[in-house]
């Protein structure tokens, strides 16, 4: 093998080696990405289940109020507690109150649940990334092998008819 040849061949391996020391990076990269959305979504699920539970004690706090409000103006009136008419507004209030909560109860899981897609989708285009990456440097390595065996073919050749024709001495 010439020295032309094998500089150049040479050249191509340091190009490898930079190849795959770019794609590192930009691995961790992918992963460092991956790991803030990850963070962020897991975030937002703790907001999201805090936000019900204070929307939720609200709910109660206001409930507790109405109840009280509806037994003052029940004495006031004159009506005992346990009547008819007293136990009918507060289970009114109850189950207004009890459907508030189960209304933001599901408002909370659909936003969970978004979230959770997110998730998912997030990891399938950190799995599409990384693969992607994958197949550049995997290319890139057949490529520069196959560029340098076709090299070194024609540079023997070149060198076996160089010697064909200084033996015959055209």
């Amino acid at each position: 093998m010439d020295p032309y040849t094998a500089f150049l061949l040479s050249m191509q391996a340091a190009g490898v080696v930079t190849s795959i020391w770019e794609s590192q990076g930009a691995q961790k990269q992918i992963q460092q990405g991956r790991a803030l959305e990850k963070a962020g979504i897991e975030m937002n699920m703790a907001a999201n289940n805090y936000e019900f539970q204070e929307s939720s004690l609200e709910s109660m706090k206001q409930l507790r109020a109405n109840i009280g409000t509806q037994s003052v103006m029940n004495a006031a009136r004159g009506n005992a507690g346990g009547t008819e008419g007293a136990a009918t507004q507060t289970q009114k209030s109850v189950k207004a109150a009890s459907g508030d909560v189960e209304a933001k109860r599901m408002r909370m899981l659909a936003r969970e649940a978004d979230l959770r897609a997110a998730n998912v989708l997030s990891g399938m285009h950190t799995l599409e990334s990384e693969t992607e990456l994958g197949r550049k440097i995997s290319s890139g390595l057949f490529e520069t092998a196959s560029t340098g065996l076709r090299s070194a073919q024609n540079t023997d050749t070149m060198t076996k008819l160089a010697a064909k024709f200084a033996n015959k001495g055209v």
